[in-house]
């Protein structure tokens, strides 16, 4: 009767443990969306910034 108590609890600990795996995976992603959507956004300014410098004639 132990061992299947022990089992059980094993079981349950496995399965707990797993859900959280997969909320924090699921976290992270979500992190990492943002975080390539702010630094795309970034990058997109600055290209802008360096066309508008380059038509502008500046630094020359």
């Amino acid at each position: 009767m132990t061992v299947l108590a022990v089992l059980f609890v094993v079981v349950l600990t496995g399965a707990a443990i797993g859900v959280l795996a997969l909320r924090v995976r699921g976290a992270a992603h979500a992190l990492s969306v943002q975080v390539n959507r702010t630094s795309g956004d970034y990058q997109a300014s600055s290209a802008a910034l360096r066309e508008r410098v380059r038509r502008s004639g500046a630094g020359a």
